[in-house]
């Protein structure tokens, strides 16, 4: 049976109880965390790999709000189907991409980056000492108990980005299926500002397996500091990402005198 969570609350934060999250029980569990983190890890990354066996269709829209309707007054917007190469290599194949109309922010290698690598957050073991997994307690999501961690790196590296924030995990499959976060660091160097709004991501189980990611949704306002020819300046930015579509596909063989040769992958 595949299970799901049922709400996509718009916005997650720590300040209130949305409809679907329990409250906060800070009981440990009866298995100890660093045996749930190990055994989480394992668990991603066996998603990781099984991922790059699946096709989906990704639609991410970026969109600028005007400060006095708050009604967009930018927007980019891309369809694509996205599939891995033998190597596991990302393939993004656009179908749909109108013009771009954002005019108060830009686009940034970073900010593609983060759609595919840290909003739909995956940690591996190879990754997980490069984070602090701190526990927070025990967390009734819709129909699912979880168990709910802080999450930050350990340091920042130069040219690397990170998920920091906070992570849900399902306590039958230790797998994730809820993050709220940010990418971090947050660039405000004069003139390389690369600021990003906090996000949620939300995960469904998929041929009654792994957690893949389905929705993200980030809101928020980013301020641009002053530069000495220009006034500081705010934006109210919106991010939705809708992962849909999720199919496993295969190589096809086709025997040529005993020697194995493949064909295009077929779903």
């Amino acid at each position: 049976m595949t299970r799901t969570l049922l709400t996509l609350a718009l916005l997650l934060t720590t300040a209130h109880a949305q409809t679907g999250f329990g409250p906060l029980d800070p009981t440990p569990p009866t298995t100890p965390i660093p045996q749930i983190l190990a055994h989480m890890a394992q668990q991603e990354s066996a998603f990781a790999a099984a991922r790059d066996h699946y096709i989906f269709r990704q639609d991410v829209t970026f969109e600028t709000l005007a400060p006095d309707t708050n009604q967009p007054d930018g927007a980019y917007h891309q369809l694509s189907d996205i599939s891995f190469d033998d190597a596991g290599r990302r393939q993004d194949h656009i179908l749909f991409a109108p013009v771009n109309t954002l005019q108060r922010v830009t686009l940034t290698e970073a900010d593609l980056d983060d759609v595919a690598h840290r909003l739909p957050f995956i940690l591996t073991t190879p990754e997980l000492p490069e984070y602090t997994l701190t526990y927070l307690g025990r967390q009734r999501v819709d129909q699912l108990d979880t168990y709910v961690f802080d999450c930050a790196p350990r340091q920042l590296l130069k040219d690397h980005r990170y998920f920091q924030g906070r992570i849900w995990l399902d306590q039958q499959d230790h797998q994730i299926v809820l993050i709220h976060g940010q990418a971090v660091p947050q660039d405000t160097r004069p003139g390389h500002e690369n600021l990003s709004p906090p996000f949620t991501t939300y995960y469904q189980q998929i041929d009654g397996k792994f957690w893949f990611p389905i929705y993200t949704r980030a809101d928020g306002t980013l301020h641009f500091p002053a530069h000495s020819d220009t006034l500081s300046q705010t934006v109210h930015v919106r991010t939705t990402v809708r992962y849909t579509d999720y199919k496993r596909f295969h190589a096809t063989v086709t025997l040529h005198f005993g020697t194995e040769v493949p064909t295009t992958p077929q779903p």
